[in-house]
């Protein structure tokens, strides 16, 4: 599947509670990194995706990989205010 998206995982107990798809592969995301985000999320989506690169992209190689998913399937500024929308939700 193309794009990026939030997963919540379903049940208790996991130590990476969230998923972060980027095309067919995935990041987990700790729960402290979504309450970051959602702190976050009312900022302007040009700042959100600068945020969410940073507290995601651990390495410069998958900051290059969101960067290029997001890129690859449409306007990444829209793609993050989309996603300020779903971390509020998580």
């Amino acid at each position: 599947m193309d794009g990026v998206r939030f997963e919540r995982l379903k049940g208790n107990g996991h130590h990476y509670p969230v998923l972060f798809h980027i095309g067919s592969s995935y990041v987990p995301v700790t729960e402290s990194t979504v309450s970051e985000l959602k702190a976050h999320a009312l900022v302007p989506g040009e700042r959100f995706l600068d945020i969410l690169i940073e507290k995601v992209g651990y390495s410069d190689y998958l900051k290059e990989r969101i960067r290029a998913e997001m890129k690859k399937t449409g306007d990444p500024v829209t793609q993050a205010t989309v996603l300020q929308g779903l971390i509020r939700s998580l």
